[in-house]
């Protein structure tokens, strides 16, 4: 039953925001029931685990000393968030303590990379016109492939992680492919990510590939196809200030973990809730030091310094990493998903049982 439900995330992974409403998306429902039955089944925790709890709880009375400064609806969603948070922790303890095949859990991320860039070209040629969702919360793409998670930045992020591990296993077709596909995200930050990748790893036919497939990308009308644009990087500038201004209103214990939105009310008089980046950061950093505090992030790296590692595992993080100072792609649930799974491919008690 429970590897029913593990990989019928992985097949759900793909369809990114198609099986959302409201705050509710399939894929959290799936983890979280994954996660209850790994609960019930009561598996061993790896060493790094007590150290993410104690980030966890930190998090946690962040949210109930805050819940006397902002008190309303708005705010509950923050304490789901983090049980999302708490949710996705747990695929790493099912993979450590069930799953024994990591190759075959490796080679269906980069299977779900590859649907999610076939699904990408699906929607480039089919809608590539996404204004209209702007009446939705969601940012008005055109001209750009967004695929199924209506947004550029987070789909080359996965096309990335997948482009790591076809250069992890050689698996050249896949490759290019992933390449190619990537290059009509016109994400730029994710651009310059992998062409750091290709150089360190050595792929020049791969770094050729990426610069040819930019240099004749359709230069549309409009701001999103323009590499050169700086409404997006004024916009982050923005961003960036908004949040310092909410960390400085609590800098030791932040506004409680995802309630960004609700501070911007309070703080920044921000009535904005529609809107789908108004939870969040532009970058994960700030948004973690804005909803945990200085106690939180130092306790969050200290969790993440506790991890064991492998090759897969440093590039992938580092990736993200990088990419998440531009958007909160560190704590984007497709990500948390990916991560926590290489996480719990590595962890010691699975070394045990193999």
């Amino acid at each position: 039953m429970d590897k029913i439900i593990f990989f019928a995330t992985l097949v759900i992974f793909p369809f990114g925001q198609l099986f959302k409403i409201g705050i509710f998306n399939l894929f959290d429902i799936v983890v979280f029931l994954l996660a209850t039955v790994t609960f019930l089944k009561k598996p061993k925790y790896p060493e790094w685990y007590r150290y993410f709890l104690y980030f966890l709880f930190s998090a946690l009375f962040s949210w109930i000393a805050n819940y006397f400064i902002f008190g309303n609806e708005l705010f509950f969603k923050g304490l789901l968030y983090l049980l999302r948070f708490a949710s996705y922790s747990m695929v790493a303890v099912y993979i450590t303590n069930f799953i024994k095949d990591s190759k075959m859990i490796v080679k269906s991320f980069l299977s779900v990379s590859i649907f999610s860039a076939i699904f990408g070209w699906i929607q480039y040629f089919i809608w590539p016109d996404l204004t209209t969702l702007k009446y939705l919360g969601w940012d008005d793409h055109l001209l750009r492939m967004v695929g199924t998670f209506l947004d550029p930045t987070y789909l080359a992020l996965i096309i990335i992680l997948g482009i790591v591990i076809a250069i992890n296993g050689k698996h050249s077709k896949s490759l290019y492919f992933l390449i190619v596909s990537l290059a009509f995200t016109y994400s730029r930050i994710s651009f310059l990510i992998l062409f750091l990748i290709l150089i360190f790893k050595k792929k020049y036919l791969g770094l050729i590939i990426l610069v040819l497939s930019i240099l004749i990308l359709p230069k549309m009308i409009g701001e999103g196809t323009n590499l050169a644009r700086t409404v997006s990087g004024n916009n982050k500038l923005i961003n960036y200030e908004e949040t310092w201004q909410i960390i400085k209103k609590s800098p030791a214990i932040g506004v409680g973990f995802n309630n960004i939105c609700p501070a911007r009310q309070f703080y920044l008089d921000d009535n904005n809730i529609d809107s789908h980046s108004c939870s969040g950061s532009d970058s994960s950093i700030l948004s973690l030091l804005a909803t945990t505090g200085i106690i939180g992030l130092l306790l969050f790296i200290s969790f993440i310094g506790k991890i064991p590692t492998n090759h897969l595992l440093v590039v992938s993080f580092v990736v993200v990493t990088i990419h998440s100072l531009f958007a909160n792609s560190l704590f984007y649930p497709h990500i948390m998903f990916w991560l926590f799974s290489l996480v719990g491919l590595r962890s010691e008690v699975n070394r045990k049982r193999s």
